[in-house]
């Protein structure tokens, strides 16, 4: 054997070895693919319905909302009515009625008043009379 024939051989053997190598990791790589593909297909498989779901709550929840809002609209509405209701009553009815009050008032200061001035009466006639027992003490 020739020294070219040997650098052949081993040639031909690092081409055998090198294939053999590339169709391990070409194997290798396709396991990986096929693992992938059907990870990827029972990934779409269960995603898919979890999205129509997602989709429906969220049409459903639209609408629950416009619900929502048009009963708020009418709430206020409601509210905005019987604020003017109260305000109309309140006109209506606290004119009198805060003279009726004042009235009442005005009647129980006349009739207590006429009870003070005895009683005030009273008083300064005491007062008096402790001082006429002082001035007479002192004289």
């Amino acid at each position: 054997m020739s020294g070219a024939q040997i650098v052949g051989l081993v040639f031909a053997v690092f081409v055998v070895i090198g294939t053999c190598f590339l169709a391990l990791v070409l194997m290798r790589v396709t396991e990986l693919l096929l693992t992938i593909k059907g990870t990827l297909t029972t990934l779409t498989a269960t995603a898919l319905p979890l999205l129509e779901q997602a989709e429906q709550a969220a049409l459903t929840g639209n609408a629950g909302m416009a619900k929502v809002a048009a009963i708020t609209e009418n709430l206020q509405t409601v509210t905005d009515n019987v604020a003017a209701v109260s305000a109309a009553a309140g006109a209506v009815a606290g004119g009198p009625l805060v003279k009726t009050a004042s009235f009442s008032y005005g009647v129980r200061r006349v009739i207590t008043s006429r009870r003070s001035p005895d009683r005030a009466k009273q008083v300064r006639k005491e007062l008096a009379a402790e001082r006429r027992d002082k001035r007479a003490e002192r004289a």
